[in-house]
């Protein structure tokens, strides 16, 4: 049997797993997205984080395989990133031996008063789900299916690229913009380039859900802190993407987002209400499409939700889905409840 030791760690910025391990290990497992990068996790945890910080890595053989980045919080286990990630999961090759129950028992160790993990917005298209029934087995706990979301997305071939940008509503409302005025579309992915447009993006972000039961998350300092911190970090490791649209000198759209290996990701967009008839957020979408596939992307990822707007784009639906871990004890006790991703 392959031996199998197992590290604590509780410091993103400790030695012993540097940003270049990480990014080795997360190349090596089933979910290496934008959401899981070193960048991703350490920016959430210096913001949102709370409770304690659990980097448990495994090493096979003196090899390091694979990195668990969770936090326990009132006897609660999550991924660091739980809240505002689409895509969670563990860094690395967790599938080998026992490496999986390795690591929930060294958390599970660690977390005063333990009463499960919750493990939100897992892809189906990782192993994780069933391993995670499997090392449930093993270690003495009960595995649940807590409910799944859609994610659409569309394969950016060229057909079904020029079906997407040349629907007919795309294409009358940026007419609009270019017959009766200068419409002009500007690219970022440097920190330096994009830091002056973000107050921007956050005041009509908020002006523009100022009107709806639902307040723009930029009413939270927190939130404003985090995207500001992000894109210093992010910037630097060049998959951030932040385009602006102006009409006549003035801020019509805005677009937070990223491109990672090939997934061009619609995340935050914001658009003038004062401009709604017109519908900037359609020229917007347009744009990002074009700048997607000139970057030779192959997938533009739609992001978590059901919105009817995405119908019209996406060509397929995959799925995430959260995953709870209870002892035998905690689980025949009352369900358990907690705060959402």
């Amino acid at each position: 049997m392959p031996s199998i030791r197992v590290q604590l760690f509780d410091d993103f910025a400790d030695p012993a797993l540097s940003r270049l391990d990480w990014r080795g290990l997360l190349a090596s497992g089933d979910s290496d997205t934008v959401f899981l990068t070193w960048e991703w996790q350490r920016t959430w945890w210096e913001v949102f984080g709370r409770g304690k910080l659990l980097l448990v890595l495994a090493e096979q053989d003196g090899r390091a395989v694979a990195c668990a980045p969770l936090f326990c919080d009132e006897g609660m286990v999550f991924f660091v990133g739980s809240g505002g990630s689409d895509y969670l999961d563990f860094v690395g090759d967790v599938g080998k031996g026992e490496v999986l129950p390795a690591m929930l028992e060294a958390a599970r160790g660690q977390a005063p008063g333990f009463l499960g993990f919750r493990f939100y917005h897992v892809p189906d298209r990782s192993h994780t789900g069933c391993l995670l029934r499997r090392a449930a087995a093993t270690t003495g706990m009960i595995c649940y299916d807590e409910g799944e979301l859609p994610a659409p997305a569309l394969t950016l071939a060229p057909d079904a690229l020029q079906q997407a940008v040349h629907k007919k509503s795309l294409v009358r409302h940026e007419n609009y913009y270019r017959r009766t005025g200068l419409l002009t579309v500007q690219h970022f992915s440097e920190s330096r380039a994009i830091r002056p447009h973000l107050e921007e993006f956050f005041e009509q972000h908020a002006t523009r859900w100022a009107v709806t039961d639902y307040p723009s998350l930029f009413t939270d300092p927190r939130q404003r802190e985090f995207y500001v911190r992000l894109m210093e970090v992010a910037g630097e490791a060049g998959w951030l993407r932040f385009t602006r649209l102006d009409w006549n000198a003035r801020p019509i759209a805005f677009h937070y987002g990223f491109c990672y290996h090939g997934s061009y990701m619609w995340y935050k967009p914001s658009f003038d209400i004062a401009q709604a008839q017109h519908s900037p957020g359609e020229v917007l979408i347009r744009q990002l499409l074009l700048a997607a596939y000139a970057e030779d992307a192959h997938t533009f990822d739609l992001g978590l939700g059901d919105e009817p707007f995405k119908d019209r784009f996406a060509d397929h639906v995959e799925s995430v889905r959260t995953w709870g871990l209870y002892p035998e004890e905690t689980a025949a006790a009352e369900p358990i409840r907690s705060e959402g991703a």
